[in-house]
């Protein structure tokens, strides 16, 4: 239902925001067709959001994907993380994380931080808008020109005439000067530069899905821009138009999407992520924020303790810290055992997500991350999963990490001890101003809390 050009926060669009996993502040009109068929955007139904029947009205909910994307073709739905975060783009950062980009497009704050992962983003974005200056026209500037002839046409040069023929006695030629429309001019040098810039960097990365395409497109932009000439030296990075300090003319100013995005590509600037708007205009970015959190947090443990000495932090669905959940019974223990048959097949794996490891291949910590709202104690079905882990691992401790309300203690939070294994929790808080120093606090905390009970 959604084109592929789309701009999912244009004046006119109807804009809801809410949280992942919130519902999603809608009417049945919004969704409902005159025959009372669902008329959501193709592809968001079960992905992006669930619709249901309850309490006798119809509900959507979002997922737990943050970011923004079209609903209808009337409604996009802005959906925002489900606790404090104004390190998005930093966390992406850290991880190599790759959002979901979709065709419809949004605009993002420009960054002066460049990620590979944009790469494809900015050229698929930049794409999209010197495609439609190619149905839309070139921009055509007057450029005056000046020659010598015995026909001249345009105005004559009176002083320049005299001074270059009427002085030496030549009487039949003049000095004259006119104008001429041209698309060779600072804002398509730009684009030129840009879609050069770019075709390189794809034709370097050939065996990436979707270089080849991306190559073949900027191609086909090069052709459209073929009387353009090359200006090595970026001088068009100084015009007032090419800048955006100047007013582009209202016929063209299809242009400010393919400039914004081509200065930044030539410029070596990003994308920010915590911004709700800005001036580039790129397919809209879709992040699964709970599998961002996950591995923000292992990667900044690992990071964090990569010196510790006599410690690892490992990923739990990785060997070495990936474990059998099942061992087999020992022979002495099965022959005292009543009659009984054993369940066939390779047992099912324990796979807790940060798995601390010592140098005699001990767990002395086992942690689960949890994307969850936590004030006192973890859910149970939380519990009993990372306790699970905590027997099979023969760890000491077993630990939750979550992310931090803004109403809740951040930090180390112990709950107590079942058995002889203590249970504990750390919340972090994702909005820090320094969210490295609040990683390795916490890391620092873990490594002390392993020293205390092993």
């Amino acid at each position: 239902m959604t084109s592929a050009r789309v701009h999912l926060t244009t004046p006119g669009r109807q804009i809801v925001g809410c949280k992942e996993y919130a519902e999603i502040p809608v009417s049945p009109a919004d969704l409902l067709g005159a025959d009372g068929a669902l008329r959501v955007a193709e592809g968001v139904l079960n992905r992006y959001v669930d619709v249901d029947f309850a309490d006798g009205r119809l509900r959507v909910r979002a997922r737990g994907v943050s970011g923004v994307f079209a609903l209808t073709d009337e409604v996009s739905v802005q959906v925002r993380p489900r606790f404090p975060l104004t390190n998005l783009t930093h966390m992406v950062s850290v991880c190599g994380y790759v959002p979901t980009a979709l065709p419809a497009m949004r605009t993002y704050q420009a960054t002066e931080h460049w990620e590979d992962w944009m790469l494809d983003v900015v050229t698929d974005a930049f794409l999209v808008a010197v495609e439609e200056i190619e149905e839309r026209g070139l921009l055509r500037t007057y450029r005056r020109r000046v020659d010598g002839s015995s026909y001249p046409h345009g105005r004559i040069e009176m002083g320049a005439t005299i001074n270059r023929y009427a002085s030496r006695g030549i009487d039949h030629k003049a000095v004259y000067s006119w104008f001429e429309k041209t698309a060779d001019n600072p804002a398509n040098r730009c684009v030129r530069a840009a879609a050069m810039h770019l075709h390189r960097a794809h034709a370097a990365r050939q065996l990436v899905s979707g270089a080849r395409e991306r190559i073949s497109r900027l191609g086909n932009a090069l052709r459209l821009l073929d009387e353009v000439a090359d200006d090595h030296r970026r001088g068009f990075l100084d015009d007032a138009l090419v800048r955006g300090a100047g007013e582009l003319p209202d016929a063209r100013s299809y242009y400010r999407p393919a400039l914004d995005l081509a200065v930044a590509a030539l410029s070596g600037h990003g994308l920010d992520l915590d911004a709700d708007s800005g001036s580039m205009s790129v397919g809209s970015l879709l992040i699964k924020t709970e599998d961002l959190f996950e591995e923000f947090v292992r990667l900044s443990l690992q990071r964090a303790l990569q010196n510790s000495p006599g410690l690892s932090v490992l990923d739990g669905n990785l060997e070495p810290g990936r474990r059998r959940l099942y061992e087999k019974v020992a022979d002495e223990k099965a022959v005292s055992l009543p009659p009984h048959s054993e369940v066939s097949g390779a047992s099912p794996n324990a796979t807790p997500d940060v798995p601390f490891m010592d140098d005699d291949g001990a767990f002395p910590l086992v942690a689960d991350v949890k994307y969850t709202n936590v004030t006192r104690h973890a859910e149970r079905s939380e519990l009993e999963q990372v306790m699970t882990y905590g027997v099979r691992y023969r760890s000491p401790v077993v630990l939750t990490i979550h992310p931090r309300r803004h109403n809740a203690d951040g930090g180390l939070v112990v709950s107590g001890t079942i058995g002889d294994v203590v249970v504990a929790q750390y919340r972090v808080d994702l909005a820090a101003d320094d969210l490295d120093a609040e990683m390795l606090a916490m890391a620092q905390s873990l490594e002390a809390l392993i020293a205390a009970t092993g």
